[in-house]
């Protein structure tokens, strides 16, 4: 796991730098907040701990700059008079927002429970991801039983047993035995 901390006031960053750690988190990159928008385009990070305002901005912008184009979770600790107002105006936008008053623990806290969504949503994604693997292997193999089915006037189980048998005797997965024989008849047809 890494993290990306934002702060503004180079005074102020070890004690974030300590919170991160408490978290858990060791592969930290740290950032005044200028290059940060080019940061995360150019780079992925689990979790991104900001200290709102900075230098030129506010930083609220910034944030949801990085909500539309990343997938780290995001936990934004802003000065205590301005909590309910940046509260209110962040509303929509997937992060955690504390106040920078707020204890230790709480912060340690809600920086492991980013991480904890993030790798939850994280393996939501990949199995999710997996699933449309298979559904698109599953066309494949659909459209190619078919094929073999209208020009070589096959039944569906023939159909089948021969795509398996070709998956087996070239050491391949159905789905590229498949792809195999789409190419080879539609290919050939103009039918793509």
């Amino acid at each position: 796991m890494n993290a990306l901390i934002i702060c503004f006031a180079e005074d102020k960053r070890p004690a974030y730098v300590d919170l991160v750690r408490s978290a858990g988190i060791e592969d930290m990159t740290l950032s005044s907040g200028d290059n940060v928008r080019h940061l995360v385009t150019e780079r992925t990070f689990d979790v991104i701990v900001t200290v709102l305002p900075f230098e030129r901005e506010f930083g609220l912008d910034t944030a949801a700059f990085i909500s539309g184009r990343t997938d780290a979770e995001q936990v934004i600790f802003v000065p205590s008079k301005v909590y309910d107002e940046v509260c209110s105006k962040a509303v929509g936008l997937p992060v955690s927002i504390l106040p920078k008053n707020v204890p230790a623990n709480i912060a340690v806290n809600t920086i492991r429970r980013a991480l904890s969504v993030k790798c939850s949503l994280d393996k939501v994604k990949n199995e999710n991801d997996d699933l449309r693997r298979r559904a698109e292997d599953e066309k494949l193999i659909y459209r190619a039983k078919c094929v073999l089915i209208e020009y070589l006037k096959l039944s569906e189980p023939d159909a089948h047993r021969l795509l398996q048998k070709r998956a087996m005797d070239r050491r391949t997965s159905l789905a590229d035995a498949a792809r195999s024989v789409l190419n080879t008849y539609e290919y050939r047809e103009g039918l793509d």
